[in-house]
């Protein structure tokens, strides 16, 4: 009986997966055209337009894997995120959700009413809520000229720099 309980969930699950993957994901907290689960990474494999909702926010992009086993997240090809009045932008994005840390490459560009902030990447711990952004820094507030340097930190929640 055990056995027969096995392979019935074991043909669900297979069938859920493989409707999932033909299907477009739209409901209140993510919307994607494209998802499946790659049975030999473990990963979820992700396409177009996708929309996460967050608390005042959202994350969008266009192609990412989510591996749920070690909470891992890798975007490509343009990602956004925006939380009340702070937008990050670049081309692709790793998250380790475990660690509270998200990696953001290619163009890092980080935005709010009175402040840019762009580099090459940029490393983001929303514990700390510090982001050290590496590489071409270049800072621009209204009626200051453009700073540059090579290494910046600052915080987002207290909107200061920081060493």
């Amino acid at each position: 009986m055990k056995r027969c309980r096995l392979i019935i969930l074991v043909a669900l699950l297979l069938f859920a997966f493989s409707a999932s993957s033909f299907a477009a994901v739209n409901n209140k907290y993510f919307r994607a055209d494209k998802q499946y689960f790659d049975v030999e990474t473990g990963q979820y494999i992700i396409s177009g337009n996708i929309v996460i909702h967050l608390n005042n926010g959202f994350i969008a992009g266009d192609n990412a894997r989510v591996k749920l086993s070690t909470l891992e997240f890798w975007g490509t090809g343009g990602w956004t995120l925006k939380q009340d009045d702070v937008t990050f932008k670049g081309d692709s994005a790793y998250v380790v959700f475990g660690k509270n840390v998200a990696m953001i490459e290619g163009g890092a560009n980080f935005q709010r009413l009175d402040l840019q902030i762009t580099a090459d990447s940029v490393d983001y711990n929303w514990k700390t809520k510090i982001a050290e952004f590496k590489g071409n820094v270049k800072v621009i507030q209204p009626g200051q000229v453009p700073v540059g340097s090579d290494i910046i930190r600052y915080n987002v929640e207290t909107k200061e720099f920081v060493n």
